[in-house]
């Protein structure tokens, strides 16, 4: 046996037959097994060589056959030959590499598996911060006008007591929401059932009862027939079953338009009772069917309606149904109606897992429908004639909130409204606004979308945004401040607290008119000047390039406001509401100020008459540099220079 290393596998071999008298009649021929398995023809050739021989074992036969017959043979022997497998071709080597893949996979997977999970948990932290959301202005909406009216309005001692009473409630439901913004869990119905039996007739009607209020605000037709035997006991988890029928009937009245139907209707067979909603309608289109039952699903024409809605009050209907036994079935056409029928079985015995428990009959709804707001709205408030009140923007995409807060907010500023931020991005240029007020979680753009946007406008980046939302925890305040909001408040808020916050923006801008009104010829325009004494970069900047333009052409008496519009690269208009907003002065009275502040530091240098100050000024009148410097110093400009006049308006 021949054994040779991985790396020995060129060799060659040398043949010699042991036929001493006819040495030249002898002929060889070999094959090697393993790898060519034929012989080779017999020739004189004694020198056998292989190259490049895999790992393995190999078996080279070797024969001596006579010339002249070369049947004959003379001689035949065999060599086992032996190639080793380098180190990482080993049993073990390979071995390694099959159990280093798998770990790849597995390792693979388990991140892909980690990633889905990680969604998933994303998905249900944004649903319940957007669920936050959704309570907080209804939230807002309930607690400002009780707010409003307990300072207003004067209650009996009794009347105080039950306002206090309303009001500490709606904190504790804020808490609430709080809690929910950081809860991280969808499922928050347990899979274990605590049933009773319950009247059928009587159950039905105390829970159609809580809505008809909602039914009768928005000029509904709702109906509730109970089409069973009187007495009649059905087994049910009563709150489970309370969820279940409040989702039903408030996805039916609040997707159906005013003046519509809304029914409710229950039948029984002999083992099931089947109950049936009815309504009237938006419905849901066809080829969105599928969808019904997903996790945060909402109709296209649910989305563009403007309702606000979570998405998974079907979902979780459907498992609360299924743990009941029970099954569902949505029938429903676009522009016509919904239709969901539900079948429970009647007794017990068809629940997996229970536990048996005392009736309750207090129901425990309290009259609070999702998404059903109860104040009424009457149309745009009429908005206040005077145009020397501040002009306010509101932009907030629930309709109450934002009718309530032009309705609160017009008796002492000028309001105007837009339902989000894409609405707003094209009104804010052509109001001009004093101040925005804006929600942050809007469909379209959303608020901090839109205050970026403003702040990074030349046109706008001077209006202070006030932003509005429930989402109140330090990072996300951080967050909107970043992106260049003025101020930020959250839901629901303090009526006199956001007057109060819309007051000192609007106070603060008034000082900083002053301050760029004021500015003299050796002002600091530095970078850091800016940091430490402006409210936005870009202002600063804006003015400091118009004092420039305008100092560089001081002499220049052809030097106009067109011509400074051009070298802003801004239209007239929109450059006298930029330079408006910032001073409180037109172009043209702002270049006469600059004209003139530079005319006195000329006059108090001395050494020049009237005229050579007023030709170096730009003023090309002597007669009126003369009028125009009088009005604003309160002194003559020959005299200017002579004495130090009293409230000497110059820094």
């Amino acid at each position: 046996m021949l054994r040779l290393d991985y790396d020995q596998n060129t060799f060659s071999l040398v043949l010699s037959s042991i036929n001493y008298d006819y040495p030249s009649n002898v002929l060889f021929s070999w094959k090697l097994d393993g790898f060519y398995n034929e012989w080779s023809r017999p020739g004189t050739a004694n020198l056998i060589r292989y190259t490049n021989l895999s790992p393995g074992k190999y078996t080279l036969h070797i024969r001596a056959v006579s010339k002249e017959e070369q049947q004959l043979v003379f001689e035949e022997r065999e060599l086992r030959i032996v190639i080793a497998r380098p180190l990482w071709l080993s049993f073990w080597a390979i071995l390694g590499y099959v159990v280093f893949v798998l770990s790849i996979f597995i390792i693979i997977f388990r991140i892909l598996n980690l990633k889905k999970q990680k969604k998933i948990s994303d998905e249900k932290t944004s649903f319940f911060i957007n669920t936050a959301h959704d309570i907080r202005t209804p939230l807002t909406l309930i607690k400002a006008p009780l707010e409003e009216l307990f300072e207003k309005e004067t209650f009996t001692d009794r009347g105080k007591k039950r306002m206090r009473v309303a009001l500490r409630n709606v904190d504790v439901l804020l808490r609430l929401t709080t809690n929910l913004i950081n809860f991280e869990r969808t499922d928050v119905y347990s899979s274990e059932l605590f049933v009773a039996p319950y009247d059928l007739n009587t159950y039905l009607q105390d829970i159609c009862d809580i809505f008809r209020s909602y039914a009768a605000f928005k000029h509904l037709d709702f109906t509730c027939d109970c089409n069973v035997e009187e007495g009649l006991k059905v087994w049910f988890d009563k709150e489970k079953m309370d969820s279940i029928l409040k989702n039903l009937l408030s996805n039916a009245m609040k997707y159906t338009p005013e003046y519509g139907a809304v029914g409710v209707s229950v039948q029984e067979t002999k083992d099931t009772w089947r109950l049936e909603v009815k309504d009237t309608g938006i419905g849901i289109a066809s080829k969105e069917h599928n969808k019904l039952f997903k996790m945060h699903f909402r109709g296209a024409n649910a989305i563009n309606s403007k309702i606000v809605g979570s998405g998974i009050g079907l979902m979780l209907a459907r498992k609360l149904i299924r743990l009941h036994g029970g099954k569902i079935e949505v029938r429903s056409v676009e522009q016509q109606g919904t239709t969901v029928r539900i079948v429970f079985p009647k007794s017990k015995e068809h629940f997996h897992k229970f536990t048996e428990v005392a009736p309750n009959w207090d129901i425990s709804g309290d009259g609070q429908i999702e998404a059903a707001g109860l104040v009424q709205t009457e149309g745009n408030p009429e908005v206040a004639s005077d145009s020397a009140l501040p002009r306010i923007l509101v932009v907030e995409d629930n309709d109450e909130l934002r009718t309530y807060l032009m309705d609160s907010l017009s008796d002492i500023y000028q309001v105007r409204a837009c339902c989000d931020g894409k609405e707003a991005q094209g009104v804010v240029k052509e109001y001009g606004p004093d101040l925005v007020v804006s929600d942050i979680m809007m469909p379209g753009m959303r608020g901090d979308e839109l205050c970026m946007m403003m702040k990074s406008d030349m046109e706008t980046s001077h209006i202070p945004v006030l932003l509005l939302t429930a989402l109140g925890d330090e990072q996300n305040i951080l967050e909107g401040l970043q992106v260049g909001a003025d101020d930020y408040v959250t839901k629901p808020f303090n009526l006199k607290i956001l007057r109060a916050r819309i007051t000192n923006l609007l106070a603060n801008r008034a000082l900083l008119r002053e301050k760029f009104a004021s500015l003299s010829m050796d002002a600091d325009l530095s970078k850091e000047s800016v940091e430490v004494n402006c409210l936005n970069a870009l202002d600063w900047k804006f003015i400091s390039g118009v004092r420039k333009h305008v100092e560089n052409n001081l002499d220049n008496s052809d030097f106009t406001v067109d011509s400074l519009c051009s070298l802003q690269n801004m239209s007239r208009s929109s450059f006298y509401n930029k330079l408006k907003a910032l001073t409180g002065q037109a172009p043209a009275d702002y270049i006469r100020l600059i004209r003139l502040n530079r005319a006195a530091e000329l006059l108090k240098e001395g050494g020049r008459s009237v005229s050579e100050v007023a030709e170096m000024t730009g003023f090309c009148d002597g007669k009126y540099f003369r009028e125009v410097f009088k009005k604003h110093f309160k002194v003559s400009p020959s005299k200017y220079g002579k004495e130090e006049p009293a409230g000497r308006d110059i820094e």
